[in-house]
């Protein structure tokens, strides 16, 4: 069970993901947007999935992990955009965008997983959703949150990218302990394994709400 949470549900979450969306658009709502998220997620099952393959003369699957944080930035940044009424709300999802994909390039030789890259695209992340909530307040419709499935996966996405500032943040401060320490290094790489599964953990509940969501908006939608 350790060995799953650790190194296959991160995959396997993603591709749940990808299905709910898929489904979604498809089915329900075919705006490009929900084709954006679907393709980022497909993306990132792909990146994962080969992080978890051991290939022969790898030594490090660091350069997949850094590479998945400016895709979903990007994707998720754009669903915003386009959910976000306010012009300067679009221009902070671009903002948010382009300063994670500016941070990427900017440490390309990045050696080690890039904690504090997960960290400024969740940042940017949490202040789009709170910008998207807002609107949801200011802008109340008769149509029930419950079977408004932007708001159930924008809460999904509060959860699971203030969950991810936190250990990430963290995940970066015990590294750089790990790689000055002279004894005890032992003791930081199980804390460093429990934060990466606590991670995962919130990213497949995160999975499995929005796939019920999903199945739960699609209910209604049919019986209308």
């Amino acid at each position: 069970m350790k060995y799953f949470l650790w190194q296959s549900s991160e995959p396997i979450a993603f591709l749940i993901y990808v299905g709910a969306f898929f489904f979604y658009a498809r089915k329900i709502d075919g705006g490009l947007h929900y084709w954006i998220i679907t393709i980022t997620y497909l993306f990132a099952t792909i990146l994962l999935t080969r992080a978890s393959i051991r290939v022969e003369g790898d030594t490090s699957n660091n350069f997949y992990y850094n590479l998945l944080y400016p895709i979903t930035s990007a994707g998720i940044s754009y669903y915003f955009f386009t959910l976000l009424l306010a012009r300067w709300k679009k221009i902070v999802a671009i903002i948010s965008c382009l300063t994670t994909v500016a941070y990427y390039f900017s440490h390309l030789d990045q050696e080690y997983f890039d904690s504090i890259g997960h960290v400024i695209a969740s940042t940017g992340i949490v202040l789009l959703i709170f910008l998207y909530l807002q609107q949801l307040v200011s802008y109340v419709t008769e149509t029930p949150l419950s079977l408004n499935f932007d708001f159930w996966f924008v809460c999904v996405q509060l959860m699971y990218q203030l969950g991810s500032f936190a250990i990430f943040l963290s995940y970066n401060y015990f590294t750089q302990q790990y790689l000055v320490a002279s004894d005890g290094k032992r003791e930081i790489s199980v804390m460093l394994g429990d934060l990466w599964i606590v991670h995962n953990i919130i990213l497949f509940v995160g999975a499995i709400v929005t796939a019920y969501a999903v199945v739960r908006v699609s209910k209604k939608f049919n019986t209308r």
